[in-house]
């Protein structure tokens, strides 16, 4: 996104200086009256204005988006009840983080990795744009006089008070000022054009809908922010240089040129993903097809319904933003009972590809690059992801524990197979998990971070101990054929079942904050040290006097110890998920999962 932003910013200073500095000397040179117009002067008030205006709008975003922590986690879970809850959801989300870009975003990461279906991703979408008309409201009140006192307020908060909340309280503060103190140089650079004749004549032609369209979709497309060209429109109209049908034009084509980052958030992703963003698509441009006829008289509505400054004075900048709202709130009433005809035309046009799908395919599932900014949204993704690492463990070690009762080299080379597709995704997590780290995370997110990783990282423990270790031992024994006696086959398949069991359990206790299943993992210590115990006294009992005899005793030793480090790491998860649970509880006592000297446990 930033780099479609800097190409964007750098196309529109490229056409400024070059284009206005030669507009303003051949206007110069035939009329007196233009000779104060200072184009490069303008152009750079302009871009830097747009600049401090996006970057506020960045820190404001990422300041909301980490304030909004667990209210995000409740309203998401929200979604699931039906398309008015979903569609209330969507707006409530882009309203506390003041991007309906980042909704979107939020909303393809979820139906590409199956935690969200795509008829309920439409209404969510639908919301969003009624969510995002907050961000207008707030644009219209033009409260730049006051911006220097609200960065300073802000910076001095931001920097100097230790509280993490009140930190970034100061951090949306300073973004707000530095918001309004954008817009206040837009406006201060667009002034000379109130008198400048060729730009008064190019307004002239925003009487033409469609060209005000085009126009605004495409510079919303490049710079990536409905929010920047509502600012804009909203500063021209301000200087009296863009009418209130003009601007209604406008602010339709920012909400199509919007449409473009979920667009690209698909690249990569599956068709369900595809038909989010094509529902996003099918939402902003048929409602502005609907409204386009309409434009005068939803001038003459917002004339009536806006109340102006100073004794009733016509506030245009007011009635574009109530323009705007009454827009999409218009779009979401008419259109959120057609959601599932919606849905099914969208599939229709983007079928079902008839593809075989392994059903333990170690890819990534629920890992979405985009979400990394938002912190309580990609955790819920790392939590998922990480349940799916430990589905393919838990068929790692049934395989396992499956091939010692009755091994063979192929199927041994099999599971050994297995372990690069639990490398790869324990990279993937790790590699998430790390751009994850540099986000906004309060000190509760940081710990559900480190104890999630601790988990995959035991579960990528008991990956190599499987594949790796175990294989080995057991191929050492068949290339031998100096296989256990069935005896203690038997009782090392009772002791690796008890372990599998206990694995399953911790998992279970991860995946639903199940402290007592948590808890059963850590009373059974004893119960496996008995086992243990008989296990090795049965392989004991079975020690003859060759050489073979000795080597066969001592890899069935060594199996029993790769067991009893299975059943430690389910320990370890069974723990990490307790430290989970009370951080999700606001209990800090003893998360993340740490060894004696203050480390976060190792693999």
């Amino acid at each position: 996104m930033s780099f479609l932003r800097l190409s964007a910013f750098l196309s529109v200073l490229t056409v400024l200086l070059a284009v206005l500095p030669t507009h303003g000397i051949l206007a110069a040179a035939n009329d007196p009256a233009v000779s104060e117009l200072h184009p490069g002067w303008m152009a750079i008030g302009l871009l830097g204005g747009l600049a401090l205006f996006l970057y506020g709008m960045d820190h404001l975003a990422t300041a909301l988006k980490t304030l909004a922590g667990g209210r995000l986690r409740a309203i998401l879970a929200k979604m699931t009840r039906n398309r008015f809850m979903a569609a209330l959801s969507g707006a409530a989300i882009t309203g506390l983080v003041q991007s309906s870009s980042v909704t979107t975003v939020l909303v393809v990461g979820f139906v590409s990795a199956g935690l969200m279906g795509f008829g309920q991703s439409i209404a969510v979408i639908m919301g969003a744009n009624v969510g995002s008309t907050l961000t207008a409201q707030i644009i219209a009140f033009r409260i730049d006089a006051i911006a220097p006192l609200m960065i300073a307020v802000g910076f001095g908060v931001m920097s100097f008070v230790p509280h993490r909340g009140w930190s970034l309280a100061g951090r949306a503060l300073l973004g707000t000022g530095l918001l309004f103190f954008g817009m206040g140089m837009m406006s201060d650079a667009m002034e000379p054009l109130r008198t400048y004749a060729p730009f008064i004549d190019l307004m002239a032609q925003m009487t033409n809908p469609l060209i005000g369209i085009m126009i605004a979709a495409l510079f919303t497309a490049l710079v990536q922010s409905s929010a920047a060209t509502t600012g804009i429109v909203i500063v021209l109209a301000g200087q009296g240089l863009v009418p209130l049908e003009a601007g209604i034009a406008l602010i339709f084509g920012a909400n199509i040129g919007t449409c473009v980052t979920a667009l690209l958030v698909t690249i990569g992703k599956n068709r369900d993903a595809m038909r989010t963003a094509l529902g996003h698509v099918f939402f902003n441009v048929v409602g502005v097809l609907i409204w386009l006829p309409f434009i005068p008289q939803l001038a003459d509505i917002v004339r009536v319904i806006s109340l102006g400054e100073n004794g009733g004075q016509v506030d245009i900048a007011r009635e574009i933003a109530n323009a705007h709202s009454i827009f999409n709130i218009a779009n979401v009433t008419i259109m959120i009972g057609f959601v599932p005809w919606i849905a099914r035309l969208i599939e229709k046009c983007v079928p079902v590809r008839d593809v075989f799908d392994p059903p333990l395919d170690p890819a990534p599932k629920f890992l979405v690059d985009d979400i990394a900014d938002t912190p309580s949204a990609a955790l819920m993704l790392l939590r998922n992801e990480v349940m799916h690492m430990g589905d393919i463990v838990c068929d790692v070690v049934r395989r396992g524990r499956e091939t010692m009762q009755n091994p063979t080299l192929e199927k041994l080379e099999k599971i050994a197979e297995l372990d690069d597709g639990v490398d790869s995704l324990q990279d993937a997590i790790a590699r998430f998990a790390g751009k994850l780290r540099h986000s906004e995370l309060l000190p509760s997110d940081q710990n559900r971070l480190l104890n999630k990783l601790a988990i995959s990282n035991h579960l990528e423990a008991i990956g190599d101990i499987i594949s790796e270790e175990m294989t080995e031992l057991v191929g050492r024994l068949l290339a031998e054929r100096n296989l256990p006696l069935l005896d203690s086959r038997e009782k090392m398949s009772e002791l690796f079942t008890f372990s599998e069991e206990c694995l399953k359990q911790a998992l279970t206790a991860f995946a639903s904050d199940d402290v007592e299943a948590a808890n059963r993992v850590l009373a059974r210590k004893g119960e496996f040290i008995e086992k243990m115990d008989v296990t090795l006294r049965r392989i004991s009992d079975e020690i003859g006097p060759r050489d073979a005899d000795i080597r066969r005793y001592r890899t069935e030793v060594a199996l029993v110890e790769r067991i009893n480090r299975l059943y430690e790491r389910a320990r370890r998860i069974a723990r990490a998920s307790l430290a989970i649970t009370r951080d999700d509880r606001g209990d800090n006592s003893n998360s993340p999962e740490r060894t004696p000297h203050g480390q976060p446990v190792a693999p």
